[in-house]
């Protein structure tokens, strides 16, 4: 592309005879020449401005891969935190059910300990209940007799009171 500077030194080779009127062919050449620095400006800044926009528009690109790889990392960071609070409640899960699990033996065996301890007692309080039964029979039966015989011992005062004469005779 020719520039305006170039445009300016163009000289053409003059002749006398048909040729063009000198100062209407420089007037010609002067607006084109204004015309093209004009235009040629302008293709200047405009490239600028497209070096500009292509420096730009890779730094979107850049921007956009680095949060594409951002959002990519974060989802893979976001799924394995799920992971592995999936796996941590499976795990507290899991360790709920052997305490649970545990609990419920030691449950169990307190339960048998004092149904042994219950079944012992038992046994031992029914013995102890028959053998205060035979206790009391034995002195229900000896109070008893003591109190027949304070009867039979009383029924014979009395009738000694009675008879006179039947004390003498018993007692000889």
């Amino acid at each position: 592309m020719l520039t305006p500077l170039e445009l300016s030194k163009k000289a053409f080779k003059t002749t006398l005879v048909g040729g063009y009127d000198k100062e209407d062919v420089n007037n010609f050449i002067k607006s084109v020449r204004n015309d093209y620095e004009e235009l040629y400006k302008s293709v200047i800044d405009m490239r600028e401005e497209i070096n500009r926009l292509n420096s730009e528009l890779e730094r979107y690109r850049s921007t956009s891969e680095q949060l594409q790889k951002a959002l990519t990392l974060a989802q893979k960071t976001a799924d394995d935190i799920k992971l592995a609070a999936d796996r941590q409640a499976d795990l507290v899960i899991m360790q709920a059910n052997i305490k649970a699990e545990q609990i419920k033996n030691e449950a169990k065996e307190k339960l048998k300990l004092l149904s042994d301890h219950y079944t012992q007692f038992s046994s031992e309080f029914s013995a102890y209940l028959a053998t205060f039964m035979k206790l009391l029979k034995k002195l229900d039966d000896k109070f008893d007799a003591i109190t027949n015989l304070n009867i039979e011992e009383k029924g014979l005062e009395s009738s000694q009171l009675n008879e006179p004469g039947s004390q003498e005779e018993e007692q000889d």
